[in-house]
């Protein structure tokens, strides 16, 4: 009875470990700040209208065997705000999300698509791009990333009225 039991630990902890390479989600309380406290910067080429908040990844906030290579998936959760405080609600045309490999590199990549320093580029944060929720559990498929991100911009769409942007969840993981 004794072995069955030690096997039966030993299996649940191997599961374990596999479950928990399936996905990743980043701690934010080891980054310096999720929050943009009303300072968003305009962006490089959008003017004010597309202003962005840049949240750079200290070294240590991955582990160093992550399986960048197998998460097709990612899910990111924003809380939106007004100039006044007034909570805005997860819909379309607040935010988009571009996630970086250089945070000190080309931030902007392609007008409408990914490219080789911005391998995650989703619009519409919170509401629905086509038929894909990125806040949902189920997330938005990405590509692959080829190593772990140096960054992610937090970024207004157009004349929103989005003022505060604060990152709830990143999420990487692999589609079931």
């Amino acid at each position: 009875m004794k072995k069955i039991a030690i096997v039966l630990v030993l299996s649940l902890a191997v599961v374990g470990i596999a479950i928990a390479q399936d996905s990743f989600t980043v701690d934010l309380s080891k980054l310096p700040a999720v929050k943009n406290e009303g300072r968003l910067t305009p962006a490089p080429g959008g003017g004010n209208d597309y202003a962005f908040f840049k949240i750079d990844f200290p070294e240590g906030t991955f582990p160093a065997d992550l399986p960048w290579a197998s998460y097709d998936r990612i899910r990111v959760i924003f809380k939106y705000s007004r100039a006044n405080g007034a909570e805005i609600r997860q819909g379309n045309s607040n935010c988009m999300v571009v996630v970086v490999y250089d945070p000190n590199g080309d931030l902007e990549g392609p007008p409408q698509s990914p490219g080789p320093n911005t391998p995650v580029k989703i619009f519409n944060v919170g509401g629905a791009n086509g038929n894909v929720r990125v806040s949902s559990p189920a997330g938005a498929p990405i590509r692959p990333l080829t190593r772990a991100p140096g960054g992610i911009l937090l970024q207004r769409q157009g004349n929103s009225a989005v003022a505060t942007i604060e990152l709830i969840e990143l999420t990487f993981f692999k589609a079931p």
